[in-house]
């Protein structure tokens, strides 16, 4: 759901940037509400055949789960039979909503890039580059971490259980927990009280 979220914030700044003058009527709130029942819609379409047939597997040894969160390779691995076709649907649902969303956000700031070149004025330009800027961090500190536990994990770089499993929670934790802190240093009103604070604090200890 985070990643199809970052695509949509990434067509929000397309549509700001490229075209700041028809952004009301080209993002209305019936569109976007369409556009995020779809996005609604096609997450629990792709979480619920996973599940459909991870339950269809027969499980007659241990129903120990060696992972922090709902994870169906780990599942998998529990089954007493050949799990080829279901490790090939995770990967497949895997690389639809990283990769896809992904793609997607990368085309839409080449053309953000293009459109904010073509502005004559530095200044503008900072200005609209610094509109992105925070859904640029978001979007490194999500896909980051998930691309590197998804490749330790299916590249089996890691042995370790336990140390996997470090990894995959520090993947799925960091990026939601600092998502609000990013979005509050962009609020010029917050910041400045942050700069003020230790401003004082640094006259205090001094």
């Amino acid at each position: 759901m985070e990643s199809f979220s970052l695509a949509l914030l990434a067509y929000d700044r397309l549509i700001a940037i490229c075209w700041p003058l028809r952004y009301s009527t080209i993002n209305t709130n019936l569109r976007m509400l369409l556009i995020i029942l779809g996005i609604w819609s096609l997450v629990i379409l792709l979480e619920i055949f996973p599940v459909i047939f991870a339950a269809r597997l027969p499980y007659c040894g241990s129903r120990n789960v060696n992972s922090c969160c709902c994870e169906h390779s780990p599942v998998y691995r529990l089954a007493c039979t050949d799990i080829s076709y279901n490790r090939q649907l995770a990967t497949a649902k895997t690389l639809t909503v990283l990769l896809g969303p992904l793609t997607f956000i990368i085309f839409t700031y080449v053309i953000v890039v293009v459109a904010v070149m073509r502005i004559a004025s530095l200044s503008q330009r900072w200005k609209a580059f610094h509109t992105c800027l925070t859904h640029l961090l978001l979007v490194l500190l999500y896909y980051m971490p998930v691309m590197v536990a998804y490749v330790l994990g299916n590249l089996r770089l890691v042995g370790n259980v336990d140390l996997f499993t470090a990894i995959l929670t520090i993947s799925v934790t960091i990026p939601p927990m600092l998502n609000p802190i990013i979005y509050s240093l962009k609020t010029d009103e917050l910041r400045d009280k942050i700069v003020k604070l230790l401003g004082k604090t640094k006259v205090a200890n001094g």
